[in-house]
């Protein structure tokens, strides 16, 4: 072997095949990405995810749980299964930026370290940022506990649509002959 085959610049056996090329290379057959999925994706548990659970229509859901079980204690346990859903957010959203205030606090100080000013103000206006969320957390966890707030609304939501339930039960009966 000489050192122009070992370069590949030996042009002494110039058998060279070609190939089609494939349509996958150059064609994406994959599914499109769907943009509001990313957009709810980047704060997965953040206090976005609790603002878009606390503005879920829970109305037909007590509308179809009143069909299945008229009962007021199944609807009051109903009730109290979404408040502890909204819970679950809200400590999954406490320690998201829990997580993320810790990772720009060690961010800011080994740039600060180094002497990157203009980073550290960036990361310091995102710490903030951050901060104003995790405060905003905190607040709603207090009005929840309060029994305020967000959760007034998941109340509201679902009793409307268990009591449209229950009197679209009695319009059955009422419209039945006898």
């Amino acid at each position: 072997m000489g050192l122009l085959s070992f370069l590949g610049l030996d042009k002494s056996n110039p058998i060279i095949e070609e190939k089609e090329p494939l349509e996958e290379q150059f064609i994406d057959k994959s599914e499109p990405l769907d943009l509001q999925d990313v957009a709810i994706n980047k704060e997965s548990y953040g206090l976005y995810q609790i603002f878009d659970y606390a503005s879920t229509d829970f109305e037909q859901r007590g509308y179809q749980d009143a069909l299945i079980n008229p009962d007021s204690s199944y609807k009051q346990e109903n009730i109290d299964l979404l408040i502890e859903d909204l819970y679950i957010k809200i400590r999954q959203a406490k320690n998201h930026y829990t997580t993320k205030l810790k990772t720009l606090d060690f961010h800011i100080k080994s740039r600060n370290d180094a002497g990157l000013i203009d980073i550290v103000d960036e990361l310091e206006s995102k710490k903030s940022i951050i901060v104003q969320n995790f405060e905003e957390v905190l607040k709603i966890e207090e009005e929840t506990k309060d029994k305020k707030g967000l959760i007034v609304r998941l109340k509201l939501s679902y009793t409307r649509g268990f009591n449209r339930g229950l009197a679209s039960l009695s319009n059955k009966i009422l419209n039945t002959e006898v």
